[in-house]
């Protein structure tokens, strides 16, 4: 083998390798989220409201990144007499990070609302019905120009890196949950009321679902492997 070849072959191997390191960080941006079915059962339980109203997501086996832009909630009404309200202005989704942050709750609603300042109407849950509703965080609505209706842009959770002045801590959790170590938890606060369920007057309830997010590993992008169920 000559120099030459030698060169040759070296830049050879210096290109697959790049090319390979290239496809894996292609499909090195999913994640899969899911409701801690546990956590909302204990709290329901403790609230003696197990066999009034359940709670569910529906969610994707995995999403990328930038693609879950809303969350699809179902809340039951299991009651045959007696109906549920949301109070959508008291709800609100946090998270875990370094500060924590809280973000008001929008739900969708026909007819493109072009303003989110005014108070949102509750919505009524008939016995024995679900309600459906898209919801977003305030800040993901966004419009192209001043006459352009309000749309939701944003991903619910943005997974890019912190910047080099960010809390340690944040740092910290961005690098395990990229690594795979560690979940990411996200709550959204979620205020009923229970009209005739023996509490006082329809008092508000605060329930927190729990939801959390697993980073995938590389191979789960690979064009077999399914996103949906």
């Amino acid at each position: 083998m000559t120099e030459l070849d030698f060169v040759l072959l070296t830049v050879y191997f210096l290109c697959v390798t790049y090319v390979l390191y290239q496809m894996v960080t292609s499909f090195n941006d999913e994640f899969t989220i899911w409701l801690d079915q546990a956590h909302l059962n204990e709290q329901l339980e403790s609230l003696n409201l197990q066999n009034a109203v359940g709670i569910s997501f529906k969610f994707e086996n995995r999403y990328e990144f930038d693609k879950l832009k809303k969350l699809q909630i179902r809340i039951a009404n299991k009651s045959q007499d007696q109906a549920i309200y949301v109070d959508w202005d008291y709800c609100a989704i946090t998270d875990q990070y370094d500060p924590p942050r809280s973000r008001r709750i929008t739900r969708g609603v026909a007819g493109n609302p072009a303003d989110v300042f005014p108070r949102q109407a509750f919505s009524a849950i008939a016995p024995g019905k679900t309600l459906m509703e898209d919801l977003f965080a305030e800040d993901m609505l966004t419009r192209k120009d001043g006459a352009s209706a309000l749309q939701g842009d944003k991903t619910i959770l943005d997974f890019s890196k912190p910047p080099k002045i960010a809390p340690a801590p944040k740092k910290k959790l961005y690098q395990q949950f990229m690594n795979g170590e560690e979940l990411f938890k996200f709550d959204l606060y979620l205020v009923l009321r229970f009209m005739g369920f023996g509490t006082a007057g329809g008092n508000q309830v605060p329930i927190v679902c729990r939801l959390n997010v697993r980073k995938l590993d590389w191979t789960a992008g690979l064009p077999w492997n399914p996103k949906k169920p």
